[in-house]
């Protein structure tokens, strides 16, 4: 791990904002949830605000926030950014807390705009790139300490003196362990990208050796693409609240990446989840994710074909004790201390030079979109 050379060395005031680029309504894309489990660690540690939404509700959110004295509440500000570009009044924001003496880190998220043979563009995704390639290095200019999921990504990104900071374990989640039912379990997106085909091709040599065998999957799926998948494939659709009773009889958890420059150096917070509910892994041999399943022993790695996710796949079915050995893995691996959301704010107050301190009760609603939010 490294650590940027920026970062504070004096301790300052308790709190920290925590500026988030998303509507958080639904907790139903990657993003949201990572920044819902950080609001809950840093808010467990410090005196935490939030200000969170799209477009003109953000901005309000922000002007609310400012007009009410909100630079005095906190030391520091904490980013975590939209996929896509942020504004110029988001960078406008940050340049003036930078500017009131807050230190700002950013959690640079993705480089996907690199890689458009995986993500193609469509519509208006030429003027996205564009502006996302502006503002990215603005925001690393900006920023006092710039936090990345790999060091992969910070090479990509071209980001000085990055700090690691990947998603984390949430104890708190039910120990689903390995279900007793021959179910595989797939969360996420359904393109090329997210091996989704090839995780369907590969379920029906899964039920040549094991025909009891059957998918479930957690995505938006188009209608006809729905109704074209065998009968042994179930699509279904849930919020975060409803993730673990989804997984409860699974068996067997996948992440079926195709692998690739882009796919080798991103870890998906999906990872985390099956970890945390304690199920058994099988993914392809993406750097990242071969590199935390062998540190932890929570599953096994794959090529990245159809055959090779099958063979993984039966092997965690039918292999004595190897499910059950893999899970219990996965549930100590999430209960280690240095692995969990706690230990991330933790990194993430010490980085900025934040001290722990009284922990407010309080809610205020900044608009239809957006929230600005005390610690609870």
């Amino acid at each position: 791990m490294t650590t940027s050379s920026e970062a504070p060395s004096h301790r300052r005031r308790d709190g920290v904002l925590l500026y988030g680029m998303y509507d958080l309504t639904g907790l139903d894309r990657a993003p949201k949830v990572r920044i819902d489990m950080m609001t809950r660690a840093l808010s467990g540690r410090t005196h935490t605000e939030r200000i969170t939404g799209v477009g003109r509700g953000r901005v309000m959110a922000t002007w609310r926030w400012l007009r009410s004295g909100g630079p005095g509440r906190v030391g520091a500000v904490y980013v975590e950014p939209t996929t896509t570009t942020a504004l110029p009044t988001d960078l406008a924001f940050l340049l003036l807390m930078r500017l009131l003496g807050h230190p700002v880190g950013v959690y640079f998220r993705d480089a996907y705009q690199f890689y458009r043979y995986m993500y193609p563009r469509r519509k208006l995704r030429v003027f996205m790139d564009w502006a996302w390639r502006v503002t990215t290095p603005v925001m690393a200019q900006i920023a006092t300490v710039r936090y990345v999921q790999s060091l992969g990504l910070a090479k990509v990104l071209h980001l000085r003196s990055p700090q690691l900071l990947p998603p984390g374990t949430d104890p708190a989640s039910p120990d689903l362990g390995a279900g007793s039912q021959p179910l595989v379990g797939y969360v996420g997106g359904t393109g090329w990208a997210d091996g989704y085909e090839m995780l369907v091709a590969a379920m029906a040599l899964v039920r040549e050796r094991c025909p009891d065998a059957k998918l479930v999957t957690v995505g938006a799926l188009p209608p006809e693409r729905q109704a074209s998948l065998p009968p042994y494939v179930e699509a279904r659709r849930t919020g975060r609240d409803g993730l673990a009773e989804l997984l409860r009889d699974v068996r067997v958890c996948v992440i079926p990446r195709p692998i690739t420059e882009y796919t080798n150096f991103v870890l998906p917070i999906k990872l985390w989840d099956y970890l945390s509910y304690g199920k058994p892994i099988v993914a392809t041999q993406v750097t990242e994710t071969a590199r935390l399943l062998e540190a932890s022993g929570a599953g096994i790695v794959t090529p990245d074909t159809a055959e090779g996710l099958a063979e993984g796949i039966v092997r965690m079915l039918t292999e004595d004790g190897l499910a059950e050995r893999c899970a219990a893995a996965a549930r100590a691996y999430t209960v280690a201390p240095a692995n969990t959301w706690d230990a991330r704010a933790r990194t993430v107050l010490e980085t900025l030079g934040v001290a722990a301190g009284p922990v407010a009760a309080a809610e205020a609603t900044a608009g239809p979109d957006s929230t600005t939010v005390a610690s609870t």
